[in-house]
């Protein structure tokens, strides 16, 4: 696992991890989840200290809780409540419309945006009633999700590009194409810039204003790339 800047794109972090599996960033700002069939696993990247939980679902996304105990794990059968304090234990699943594709959780931490594989959908989970309370329909097929910071923008990726859609009113207000596919999304901690992850013909982060998705500038990479996650300091 590799943690890099996104402004010069330097690398200062690589990890070794025993779990093959999803990558997040949990809440506190220095620490990741990685959780796979194998188990799971939370890195401090400033320390490098590891602890593992006995977890064996399949993990599709994940949205670590703001309470810090428990790690919301998007499966294919719903959203699993993975308990931290509990040693790896799920003694829920949120069902959802379908098998999810992509998961983000609004930073109050108190909404998950869920797209619904192969269907022009996201489910809106409440995360104290461990229940779909909304949907947003949309004009394409998500496949990747993120939310500004405000939570009044939710900004769409898809085979199409990415967009972004407004939470209120769910018109859509800007849209960007690539040569490349998104893969996944990221904002900026002050919402100001949206990242978009490329991979195909393109392996690059493109950097866009946020929310009206002009781009900015590119940063390159090696290999194609298949999270990425936005640390603020």
């Amino acid at each position: 696992m590799v943690a890099q800047d996104v402004i010069t794109g330097e690398t200062k972090t690589k990890q070794g991890v025993t779990v093959d599996g999803v990558v997040a960033a949990n809440r506190d700002g220095h620490s990741v989840m990685v959780v796979g069939k194998t188990g799971a696993e939370q890195i401090d990247l400033t320390t490098g200290q590891a602890e593992y939980f006995d977890y064996h679902g399949s993990a599709e996304s994940l949205a670590p809780s703001y309470k810090h105990n428990h790690v919301f794990v998007a499966t294919e059968n719903g959203i699993d409540l993975l308990y931290l304090n509990l040693g790896g234990r799920t003694p829920y699943t949120i069902p959802l419309d379908g098998e999810p594709a992509a998961m983000v959780m609004a930073g109050s931490g108190t909404r998950i945006y869920a797209a619904i594989a192969g269907r022009r959908l996201v489910d809106v989970v409440d995360t104290e009633q461990y229940a779909v309370v909304d949907r947003i329909a949309t004009d394409v097929f998500p496949t990747s999700l993120a939310i500004s910071p405000r939570e009044d923008t939710l900004y769409v990726g898809s085979a199409n590009g990415a967009e972004a859609v407004t939470i209120r009113d769910r018109s859509v207000v800007s849209s960007a194409a690539f040569l490349g596919s998104v893969v996944d999304l990221a904002v900026s901690p002050n919402g100001d810039q949206l990242y978009v992850a490329l991979a195909g013909l393109s392996h690059a982060i493109a950097v866009l204003d946020a929310p009206h998705l002009r781009v900015a500038h590119v940063i390159e990479l090696d290999n194609d790339p298949s999270r990425i996650l936005v640390a603020s300091y």
